[in-house]
């Protein structure tokens, strides 16, 4: 038995008891040392009125019996028949999203359009427990000197800023303006300063603006106060020529467009919202690059890791509030209100609260 999270929907939290699983052939255990917090798990969990549990939301439909948690770290306790890859002790992630392994999307490690990719904890159980189970195929080995709240930043956040950034082809000679500093868009700028490049951060949160400053930001806008476009066209003298969306804001969006320069490339990563967009002036006449950029293949996952792990950048300083599964309904209130950096939940020394059990509340099993 371990203790795992359900939601009820209209952000409540709770913190039931429930079976742990044996892991089956091709499977392991892991003992679950942190899980992240993600944006998604706030938009498809957390704030879903309880009427709309299991309904599908912003396309994606999930499983309200699963246990969530998309943001695995932890230590292989056990390996099921068929495993050679892995052992107990190991410290790993789990890259949340695990498709067949053998169509072409899987092949060219795109699981994310595998057409039946199950998903860690919206599909099938996932981080918010004591311990889980996945396909070894889905698991990745932490390096050594990265924490593991670190890692589960990894798992889906940061490597999401990380891929982001690679399709983008960010380098030394580019401005990069960043709207929305939650976990994402603070990871972006915490890779795109190691990256070399000039960094403009854009958000309401003063908070955030001065995690996004420590990170590495050279230019911090409140866009309350002044148009992102006019103060990276006196800082420069021309505009960004790289934008990252973070913040999935149609307001947000308009004014990365306009703060671009000409032949600028621009990724929407946010999720959710519109967006108006001045087709001539705002993309033709600049003649932009727009690409919408969704979490990463198994490849990157490791990637990132890697990259994190030689390149010695500090995410550490970007995870501001660490809880305990007992507090996770505090760690999810930090999460809701969008001015904290990363939200990381661990696991040990929790008691349950005197919630319904998952049979009669129809919650995680």
């Amino acid at each position: 038995m371990s203790k795992r999270l359900f939601f009820a929907g209209d952000r409540q939290v709770a913190v039931l008891d429930g079976p742990d699983r044996s892991a089956g052939r091709d499977e392991v255990a892991i003992r679950i040392d942190a899980a992240g917090v993600c944006g998604s798990d706030l938009h498809y969990l957390y704030r879903v009125p309880s009427s709309e549990r299991g309904k599908p939301r912003l396309g994606v439909t999930i499983n309200p019996d699963a246990v969530p948690g998309h943001e695995p770290a932890g230590t292989v306790t056990a390996v099921g028949d068929g495993v050679d890859t892995l052992e107990p002790g190991d410290r790993v992630i789990v890259h949340h999203i695990s498709g067949c392994g053998h169509c072409d999307w899987c092949i060219r490690d795109l699981p994310m359009h595998c057409a039946t990719k199950k998903t860690y904890g919206f599909d099938i159980d996932g981080a918010f427990a004591g311990q889980m189970v996945a396909k070894a195929k889905d698991v990745v080995k932490v390096p050594d000197g990265i924490s593991m709240p670190v890692a589960a930043y990894c798992a889906c956040g940061a490597g999401t800023a990380y891929n982001a950034l690679r399709k983008l082809g960010l380098t030394s000679a580019d401005t990069i303006i960043i709207f929305g500093l939650g976990p994402v868009g603070l990871a972006a700028v915490a890779f795109a300063h190691d990256f070399g490049a000039r960094v403009a951060a854009v958000d309401v949160s003063a908070e955030r603006r001065e995690l996004a400053g420590r990170a590495g930001a050279d230019l911090l806008i409140d866009p309350r106060e002044t148009e992102a476009a006019a103060a990276v066209l006196e800082w420069n003298g021309r505009g960004a020529s790289v934008g990252l969306d973070a913040s999935g804001n149609p307001h947000a969006r308009h004014q990365l467009l306009d703060a671009m320069t000409i032949l600028g490339r621009v990724a929407f990563v946010g999720e959710g919202g519109d967006v108006r967009i001045d087709v001539s002036e705002q993309i033709i006449h600049k003649q932009l690059t727009v690409v919408g950029s969704w979490v990463f293949g198994l490849s990157e996952l490791g990637g990132v890791l890697d990259y994190v792990a030689e390149r010695e950048v500090d995410l550490a300083s970007l995870v501001t509030d660490v809880y305990d599964i007992a507090a996770a309904a505090e760690a999810f209130a930090v999460a809701d209100a969008s001015a904290s950096g990363k939200v990381v939940i661990t696991m040990g020394g929790s008691t349950a609260s005197t919630a319904p059990t998952p049979e009669n509340a129809g919650g995680a099993s």
